[in-house]
Protein backbone atom coordinates (compact mmCIF):
# COMPACT_ATOMS: atom_id res chain seq x y z
CA UNK A 1 0.00 0.00 0.00
CA UNK A 2 1.43 3.36 -1.00
CA UNK A 3 1.93 6.09 1.54
CA UNK A 4 -0.37 9.02 0.89
CA UNK A 5 1.28 12.39 0.54
CA UNK A 6 0.52 15.65 -1.16
CA UNK A 7 1.46 15.67 -4.86
CA UNK A 8 3.76 18.58 -4.05
CA UNK A 9 5.69 16.37 -1.66
CA UNK A 10 6.73 13.88 -4.30
CA UNK A 11 10.41 14.29 -4.96
CA UNK A 12 11.47 14.69 -8.51
CA UNK A 13 14.14 12.47 -10.01
CA UNK A 14 17.63 13.72 -9.06
CA UNK A 15 19.26 15.81 -11.75
CA UNK A 16 22.98 16.30 -11.78
CA UNK A 17 23.76 19.91 -12.60
CA UNK A 18 26.95 21.86 -12.92
CA UNK A 19 27.55 25.18 -11.24
CA UNK A 20 25.53 28.08 -12.62
CA UNK A 21 26.92 29.01 -16.04
CA UNK A 22 26.78 32.38 -17.66
CA UNK A 23 24.08 32.88 -20.23
CA UNK A 24 26.34 34.97 -22.42
CA UNK A 25 27.97 33.12 -25.33
CA UNK A 26 31.14 35.09 -24.86
CA UNK A 27 31.39 34.35 -21.16
CA UNK A 28 31.76 30.59 -21.70
CA UNK A 29 31.20 27.91 -19.09
CA UNK A 30 33.23 26.69 -16.12
CA UNK A 31 36.01 24.20 -16.84
CA UNK A 32 34.12 20.86 -16.63
CA UNK A 33 31.13 22.25 -18.51
CA UNK A 34 33.37 23.69 -21.24
CA UNK A 35 34.93 20.25 -21.66
CA UNK A 36 31.40 18.91 -22.18
CA UNK A 37 30.83 21.54 -24.88
CA UNK A 38 33.94 20.48 -26.78
CA UNK A 39 33.07 16.83 -26.38
CA UNK A 40 29.55 17.34 -27.75
CA UNK A 41 30.89 19.39 -30.68
CA UNK A 42 33.45 16.69 -31.43
CA UNK A 43 30.87 13.91 -31.15
CA UNK A 44 28.54 15.67 -33.58
CA UNK A 45 31.35 16.15 -36.05
CA UNK A 46 32.37 12.48 -35.91
CA UNK A 47 28.76 11.38 -36.43
CA UNK A 48 28.42 13.76 -39.41
CA UNK A 49 31.68 12.48 -40.90
CA UNK A 50 30.48 8.92 -40.62
CA UNK A 51 27.17 9.72 -42.33
CA UNK A 52 28.92 11.68 -45.09
CA UNK A 53 31.43 8.91 -45.77
CA UNK A 54 28.67 6.33 -45.98
CA UNK A 55 27.29 8.29 -48.95
CA UNK A 56 30.70 8.57 -50.66
CA UNK A 57 29.99 5.63 -53.04
CA UNK A 58 27.16 7.70 -54.53
CA UNK A 59 29.72 10.37 -55.38
CA UNK A 60 31.99 7.75 -56.91
CA UNK A 61 29.11 6.50 -59.03
CA UNK A 62 28.44 10.03 -60.26
CA UNK A 63 32.12 10.56 -61.07
CA UNK A 64 32.28 7.23 -62.91
CA UNK A 65 29.19 8.11 -64.94
CA UNK A 66 30.60 11.51 -65.90
CA UNK A 67 34.02 10.13 -66.84
CA UNK A 68 33.13 6.79 -68.41
CA UNK A 69 33.30 8.08 -71.96
CA UNK A 70 36.15 10.55 -71.34
CA UNK A 71 38.76 8.35 -69.66
CA UNK A 72 40.06 4.83 -69.99
CA UNK A 73 38.22 2.23 -67.92
CA UNK A 74 41.43 0.90 -66.36
CA UNK A 75 42.28 4.36 -64.96
CA UNK A 76 38.77 4.77 -63.62
CA UNK A 77 38.88 1.35 -61.95
CA UNK A 78 42.36 2.12 -60.62
CA UNK A 79 41.07 5.23 -58.84
CA UNK A 80 38.15 3.30 -57.37
CA UNK A 81 40.50 0.51 -56.26
CA UNK A 82 42.64 3.15 -54.53
CA UNK A 83 39.72 5.02 -52.94
CA UNK A 84 37.77 2.01 -51.65
CA UNK A 85 40.37 0.78 -49.09
CA UNK A 86 40.92 4.35 -47.89
CA UNK A 87 37.17 4.82 -47.54
CA UNK A 88 36.87 1.59 -45.55
CA UNK A 89 39.80 2.55 -43.32
CA UNK A 90 38.25 5.95 -42.59
CA UNK A 91 34.96 4.36 -41.61
CA UNK A 92 36.74 1.86 -39.38
CA UNK A 93 38.61 4.67 -37.63
CA UNK A 94 35.41 6.62 -37.02
CA UNK A 95 33.58 3.53 -35.78
CA UNK A 96 36.47 2.84 -33.40
CA UNK A 97 36.35 6.43 -32.13
CA UNK A 98 32.61 6.20 -31.44
CA UNK A 99 32.96 2.88 -29.64
CA UNK A 100 35.69 4.35 -27.45
CA UNK A 101 33.55 7.26 -26.32
CA UNK A 102 34.38 10.03 -28.84
CA UNK A 103 36.71 12.02 -26.62
CA UNK A 104 38.45 14.94 -28.40
CA UNK A 105 41.60 14.62 -26.32
CA UNK A 106 42.12 10.90 -26.86
CA UNK A 107 40.62 10.48 -30.32
CA UNK A 108 41.47 13.72 -32.09
CA UNK A 109 44.41 12.19 -33.95
CA UNK A 110 42.43 9.17 -35.19
CA UNK A 111 39.61 11.42 -36.40
CA UNK A 112 42.06 13.73 -38.15
CA UNK A 113 43.58 10.67 -39.85
CA UNK A 114 40.12 9.66 -41.11
CA UNK A 115 39.58 13.17 -42.52
CA UNK A 116 43.00 13.17 -44.21
CA UNK A 117 42.45 9.73 -45.76
CA UNK A 118 39.05 10.82 -47.04
CA UNK A 119 40.57 13.95 -48.58
CA UNK A 120 43.38 12.00 -50.22
CA UNK A 121 40.90 9.52 -51.72
CA UNK A 122 38.93 12.30 -53.37
CA UNK A 123 42.05 14.23 -54.42
CA UNK A 124 43.48 11.09 -56.04
CA UNK A 125 40.68 11.35 -58.58
CA UNK A 126 42.56 14.19 -60.33
CA UNK A 127 45.85 12.28 -60.35
CA UNK A 128 44.23 9.15 -61.80
CA UNK A 129 41.64 10.64 -64.16
CA UNK A 130 42.89 14.00 -65.43
CA UNK A 131 44.27 13.73 -68.92
CA UNK A 132 44.22 15.39 -72.33
CA UNK A 133 40.48 15.95 -72.41
CA UNK A 134 39.65 19.44 -71.12
CA UNK A 135 36.01 18.53 -70.38
CA UNK A 136 37.13 15.58 -68.30
CA UNK A 137 39.47 17.78 -66.29
CA UNK A 138 36.76 20.40 -65.74
CA UNK A 139 34.38 17.70 -64.54
CA UNK A 140 36.99 16.36 -62.11
CA UNK A 141 37.69 19.83 -60.72
CA UNK A 142 33.96 20.55 -60.38
CA UNK A 143 33.45 17.27 -58.57
CA UNK A 144 36.11 18.16 -56.00
CA UNK A 145 34.62 21.61 -55.48
CA UNK A 146 31.25 19.95 -54.90
CA UNK A 147 32.75 17.55 -52.37
CA UNK A 148 34.36 20.48 -50.53
CA UNK A 149 31.03 22.34 -50.50
CA UNK A 150 29.13 19.34 -49.17
CA UNK A 151 31.63 18.88 -46.35
CA UNK A 152 31.16 22.39 -44.98
CA UNK A 153 28.20 21.26 -42.90
CA UNK A 154 29.93 18.03 -41.92
CA UNK A 155 32.82 19.73 -40.17
CA UNK A 156 30.97 22.82 -38.89
CA UNK A 157 31.53 21.97 -35.21
CA UNK A 158 35.19 21.01 -35.71
CA UNK A 159 36.64 23.34 -38.33
CA UNK A 160 40.22 22.10 -37.86
CA UNK A 161 39.15 18.74 -39.30
CA UNK A 162 37.82 20.55 -42.36
CA UNK A 163 41.30 22.04 -42.81
CA UNK A 164 42.79 18.53 -42.61
CA UNK A 165 40.43 17.12 -45.19
CA UNK A 166 40.67 20.15 -47.49
CA UNK A 167 44.47 20.24 -47.55
CA UNK A 168 44.63 16.46 -48.07
CA UNK A 169 42.23 16.85 -51.02
CA UNK A 170 44.14 19.77 -52.51
CA UNK A 171 47.64 18.22 -52.38
CA UNK A 172 46.98 15.55 -55.08
CA UNK A 173 45.42 18.27 -57.25
CA UNK A 174 48.56 20.36 -56.84
CA UNK A 175 50.74 17.34 -57.59
CA UNK A 176 48.69 16.71 -60.75
CA UNK A 177 49.19 20.34 -61.83
CA UNK A 178 52.95 20.09 -61.33
CA UNK A 179 53.57 16.76 -62.97
CA UNK A 180 55.01 16.43 -66.46
CA UNK A 181 53.15 16.38 -68.80
CA UNK A 182 50.63 18.65 -67.11
CA UNK A 183 46.97 17.91 -67.96
CA UNK A 184 45.06 20.90 -69.39
CA UNK A 185 43.18 22.92 -66.73
CA UNK A 186 45.06 21.21 -63.89
CA UNK A 187 46.48 24.55 -62.75
CA UNK A 188 43.00 26.02 -62.88
CA UNK A 189 41.59 23.15 -60.81
CA UNK A 190 44.36 23.52 -58.21
CA UNK A 191 43.92 27.29 -58.01
CA UNK A 192 40.12 27.14 -57.98
CA UNK A 193 40.02 24.49 -55.26
CA UNK A 194 42.56 26.43 -53.19
CA UNK A 195 40.48 29.61 -53.42
CA UNK A 196 37.30 27.73 -52.57
CA UNK A 197 38.85 26.05 -49.55
CA UNK A 198 40.33 29.35 -48.35
CA UNK A 199 36.99 31.14 -48.62
CA UNK A 200 35.15 28.29 -46.95
CA UNK A 201 37.66 28.22 -44.10
CA UNK A 202 37.38 31.99 -43.67
CA UNK A 203 33.59 32.06 -43.49
CA UNK A 204 33.16 28.75 -41.73
CA UNK A 205 35.30 29.79 -38.80
CA UNK A 206 32.75 32.33 -37.54
CA UNK A 207 29.85 30.02 -38.31
CA UNK A 208 31.51 27.16 -36.45
CA UNK A 209 32.20 29.38 -33.45
CA UNK A 210 28.53 30.35 -33.33
CA UNK A 211 27.41 26.73 -33.61
CA UNK A 212 29.64 25.79 -30.67
CA UNK A 213 28.30 28.79 -28.78
CA UNK A 214 24.81 27.42 -29.44
CA UNK A 215 25.84 24.12 -27.85
CA UNK A 216 27.31 26.07 -24.94
CA UNK A 217 24.03 27.94 -24.46
CA UNK A 218 22.05 24.69 -24.63
CA UNK A 219 24.15 23.24 -21.82
CA UNK A 220 23.85 26.45 -19.84
CA UNK A 221 20.08 26.45 -20.22
CA UNK A 222 19.89 22.77 -19.27
CA UNK A 223 21.94 23.41 -16.13
CA UNK A 224 19.77 26.38 -15.19
CA UNK A 225 16.61 24.35 -15.83
CA UNK A 226 17.93 21.54 -13.61
CA UNK A 227 18.73 24.00 -10.83
CA UNK A 228 15.28 25.55 -11.16
CA UNK A 229 13.70 22.11 -10.99
CA UNK A 230 15.68 21.32 -7.85
CA UNK A 231 14.73 24.65 -6.28
CA UNK A 232 11.04 24.13 -7.08
CA UNK A 233 11.21 20.59 -5.69
CA UNK A 234 12.82 21.89 -2.49
CA UNK A 235 10.14 24.57 -2.17
CA UNK A 236 7.41 22.00 -2.75
CA UNK A 237 8.85 19.75 -0.05
CA UNK A 238 9.17 22.65 2.35
CA UNK A 239 5.54 23.58 1.73
CA UNK A 240 4.34 20.20 3.02
CA UNK A 241 7.05 19.45 5.62
CA UNK A 242 7.24 20.53 9.23
CA UNK A 243 10.66 22.21 9.62
CA UNK A 244 11.20 21.07 13.23
CA UNK A 245 10.39 17.36 13.03
CA UNK A 246 10.76 16.71 9.30
CA UNK A 247 7.30 15.10 9.29
CA UNK A 248 4.49 16.10 6.93
CA UNK A 249 2.72 19.25 8.09
CA UNK A 250 -0.93 20.11 8.34
CA UNK A 251 -1.17 21.01 4.66
CA UNK A 252 0.07 17.55 3.67
CA UNK A 253 -2.31 15.97 6.18
CA UNK A 254 -5.30 17.90 4.79
CA UNK A 255 -4.53 16.72 1.25
CA UNK A 256 -4.04 13.08 2.23
CA UNK A 257 -7.05 13.04 4.56
CA UNK A 258 -9.32 14.49 1.87
CA UNK A 259 -8.18 11.78 -0.56
CA UNK A 260 -8.79 9.02 2.01
CA UNK A 261 -12.23 10.31 2.96
CA UNK A 262 -13.17 10.46 -0.72
CA UNK A 263 -12.09 6.84 -1.20
CA UNK A 264 -13.92 5.77 1.93
CA UNK A 265 -17.14 7.46 0.78
CA UNK A 266 -16.91 6.27 -2.81
CA UNK A 267 -15.51 2.74 -2.40
CA UNK A 268 -16.07 1.93 1.25
CA UNK A 269 -12.38 1.72 2.08
CA UNK A 270 -11.86 2.01 5.82
CA UNK A 271 -9.62 4.67 7.29
CA UNK A 272 -9.04 6.15 10.72
CA UNK A 273 -7.21 9.00 12.37
CA UNK A 274 -5.40 9.18 15.69
CA UNK A 275 -4.84 12.54 17.36
CA UNK A 276 -1.98 12.51 19.87
CA UNK A 277 -0.93 15.15 22.36
CA UNK A 278 2.12 15.05 24.63
CA UNK A 279 0.98 15.34 28.22
CA UNK A 280 2.18 18.37 30.18
CA UNK A 281 4.52 19.48 27.43
CA UNK A 282 4.43 23.08 28.65
CA UNK A 283 6.07 21.95 31.88
CA UNK A 284 8.94 20.44 29.84
CA UNK A 285 9.48 23.77 28.07
CA UNK A 286 9.25 25.75 31.30
CA UNK A 287 11.63 23.45 33.20
CA UNK A 288 14.22 22.57 30.57
CA UNK A 289 13.89 25.30 27.95
CA UNK A 290 12.53 25.41 24.43
CA UNK A 291 15.63 23.81 22.88
CA UNK A 292 15.05 20.69 24.96
CA UNK A 293 11.36 20.88 24.19
CA UNK A 294 12.16 20.91 20.47
CA UNK A 295 14.39 17.85 20.92
CA UNK A 296 11.54 16.09 22.72
CA UNK A 297 9.15 16.88 19.86
CA UNK A 298 11.62 15.53 17.29
CA UNK A 299 12.16 12.37 19.30
CA UNK A 300 8.40 11.99 19.73
CA UNK A 301 7.87 12.18 15.97
CA UNK A 302 10.61 9.61 15.37
CA UNK A 303 9.11 7.30 18.00
CA UNK A 304 5.72 7.46 16.30
CA UNK A 305 7.19 6.83 12.85
CA UNK A 306 9.04 3.77 14.10
CA UNK A 307 5.76 2.17 15.20
CA UNK A 308 3.84 2.78 11.98
CA UNK A 309 3.62 1.11 8.59
CA UNK A 310 5.08 2.79 5.50
CA UNK A 311 1.51 3.27 4.26
CA UNK A 312 0.52 5.31 7.33
CA UNK A 313 0.94 9.08 7.48
CA UNK A 314 2.21 10.77 10.63
CA UNK A 315 1.95 14.58 10.58
CA UNK A 316 2.60 17.37 13.04
CA UNK A 317 -0.76 19.06 13.51
CA UNK A 318 0.45 21.99 15.57
CA UNK A 319 2.40 22.56 18.79
CA UNK A 320 2.70 19.24 20.59
CA UNK A 321 -0.23 17.70 18.70
CA UNK A 322 0.35 15.04 16.06
CA UNK A 323 -2.10 13.20 13.81
CA UNK A 324 -1.70 9.71 12.38
CA UNK A 325 -3.75 8.73 9.33
CA UNK A 326 -4.29 5.00 8.96
CA UNK A 327 -5.43 3.97 5.51
CA UNK A 328 -7.31 0.74 4.96
CA UNK A 329 -7.65 0.24 8.72
CA UNK A 330 -10.99 -0.46 10.46
CA UNK A 331 -11.84 1.02 13.84
CA UNK A 332 -10.65 -1.71 16.19
CA UNK A 333 -7.10 -1.94 14.78
CA UNK A 334 -6.87 1.84 15.05
CA UNK A 335 -7.44 1.52 18.80
CA UNK A 336 -4.70 -1.11 18.95
CA UNK A 337 -2.33 1.18 17.05
CA UNK A 338 -3.11 3.99 19.49
CA UNK A 339 -2.31 1.76 22.43
CA UNK A 340 0.95 0.67 20.83
CA UNK A 341 1.96 4.28 20.29
CA UNK A 342 1.03 5.22 23.84
CA UNK A 343 3.09 2.36 25.25
CA UNK A 344 6.09 3.19 23.03
CA UNK A 345 6.19 6.74 24.41
CA UNK A 346 5.59 5.68 27.99
CA UNK A 347 8.19 2.90 28.10
CA UNK A 348 11.36 4.91 27.36
CA UNK A 349 12.54 8.54 27.67
CA UNK A 350 12.19 10.62 24.52
CA UNK A 351 15.25 12.87 24.61
CA UNK A 352 17.96 13.80 27.12
CA UNK A 353 16.48 11.44 29.68
CA UNK A 354 13.12 13.21 29.72
CA UNK A 355 10.18 10.84 30.08
CA UNK A 356 6.76 11.78 28.79
CA UNK A 357 3.34 10.32 28.23
CA UNK A 358 0.84 10.82 25.45
CA UNK A 359 -2.92 10.96 25.25
CA UNK A 360 -4.58 9.55 22.14
CA UNK A 361 -7.99 10.06 20.58
CA UNK A 362 -9.07 7.84 17.70
CA UNK A 363 -11.88 8.08 15.16
CA UNK A 364 -12.82 5.80 12.29
CA UNK A 365 -14.48 7.05 9.14
CA UNK A 366 -18.27 6.77 9.08
CA UNK A 367 -20.59 7.16 6.10
CA UNK A 368 -21.02 10.84 5.39
CA UNK A 369 -17.86 11.90 7.25
CA UNK A 370 -15.77 14.62 5.71
CA UNK A 371 -12.20 15.39 6.89
CA UNK A 372 -13.38 18.07 9.33
CA UNK A 373 -15.94 15.75 10.96
CA UNK A 374 -13.40 12.92 11.26
CA UNK A 375 -10.81 15.18 12.89
CA UNK A 376 -13.42 16.72 15.16
CA UNK A 377 -14.38 13.30 16.57
CA UNK A 378 -10.73 12.38 17.08
CA UNK A 379 -10.12 15.73 18.80
CA UNK A 380 -13.11 15.24 21.07
CA UNK A 381 -11.81 11.77 21.97
CA UNK A 382 -8.41 13.28 22.75
CA UNK A 383 -10.05 15.86 24.99
CA UNK A 384 -11.81 13.07 26.91
CA UNK A 385 -8.48 11.23 27.27
CA UNK A 386 -6.96 14.36 28.77
CA UNK A 387 -9.86 14.85 31.18
CA UNK A 388 -9.81 11.17 32.09
CA UNK A 389 -6.30 11.34 33.50
CA UNK A 390 -4.02 11.47 30.42
CA UNK A 391 -1.71 8.66 29.17
CA UNK A 392 -4.62 6.74 27.68
CA UNK A 393 -6.42 5.97 24.41
CA UNK A 394 -10.05 6.98 23.94
CA UNK A 395 -12.25 6.10 20.97
CA UNK A 396 -14.31 8.76 19.28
Amino acid sequence: MTKLTSPLARESQPVEATSTPSASPDAGLPGPAEIDVQRIAFRRCVASMQRAMLTAPLGWALAAWLCQELQALDLLLGWLALAAPGWALSLLLLAWVRRRGTDPQRHGLATAAAAVIDGLCWGAMTWCLMGADVMLNVCAGAMLCGVAAVNTSVYITRIQLFFCQGIAMWLPVLATALRDPMPPMAHGAALGLAVLLALQSFYLHDVGVRVVQGIRLQLANAALAAQLQQALGAMARQAVTDPLTGLPNRRALDTALAAQCALASREGRPCAVLMLDLDRFKAINDTHGHAVGDAVLRAFGQRLQAQLRPSDLCARYGGEEFVVLLSGTPFEPAEDVGERLRAAVHDAPLAQGIAATVSVGTAAHRPGDDPAALLARADAALYRAKRGGRNRVVNG
